[in-house]
């Protein structure tokens, strides 16, 4: 019985495939998840027209839940993109690396200065790694969205006064729209 590497090099283009299909997954569960949001912002709006405390503080905890899924998501599908992208470049730095490499050469047979070439194609491998560094503090930065305690009730208070203004807009437009109606049917009498 064999078992797998965990430690395998993968081909940058089995590596793009598996980003491509990841990425795809996640967009997907973002739609599903943006569609739940929708509802329970809806729940909490009807609750909140109703006077139902209670209701409210229960819908509006599951919009603040799902609202930081959605955004852990939607970090996730931006790294699986940063990802593929530091992947395409470095395929295209390798080469650059190997011509400066090259041109190193050519210029020691020349007589030339090949440090700064050479410091050129280390500020490169920085690059590369400052690249990967933020991928860590991407990842940091999605632990840390999920664990939302303290933000829920300034969520929660902020979803309040957003569909307060919501319900009182709708409250005047039917206001006046029952005006309307009661100065026509009095006019028609």
């Amino acid at each position: 019985m064999g078992f797998a590497n965990p430690f395998k090099k993968v081909s940058p283009d089995e590596l793009k495939t598996k980003l491509s299909m990841s990425e795809q997954r996640l967009t997907a569960r973002e739609k599903e998840l943006n569609k739940k949001r929708q509802q329970a912002r809806t729940q909490a709006k009807d609750a909140l027209s109703d006077g139902n405390d209670r209701e409210f503080r229960v819908a509006s905890r599951r919009y603040s839940m799902i609202d930081g899924q959605v955004n852990t998501i939607g970090s996730m599908v931006e790294m699986a993109q940063s990802m593929t992208d530091v992947i395409e470049m470095e395929s295209g730095l390798k080469e650059v690396v190997e011509i400066g490499a090259n041109l190193g050469k050519w210029q020691k047979q020349l007589g030339f200065d090949t440090t700064k070439l050479e410091g050129a194609i280390t500020n490169i491998r920085t690059s590369m790694e400052k690249v990967n560094t933020a991928t860590n503090l991407m990842t940091s930065s999605m632990d840390a969205a999920m664990n939302g305690g303290t933000e829920l009730s300034d969520m929660q208070d902020s979803l309040r006064s957003e569909l307060l203004a919501e319900l009182s807009t709708d409250t005047s437009s039917k206001d006046e729209l029952s005006k309307k109606i009661e100065s026509e049917m009095a006019e028609s009498e």
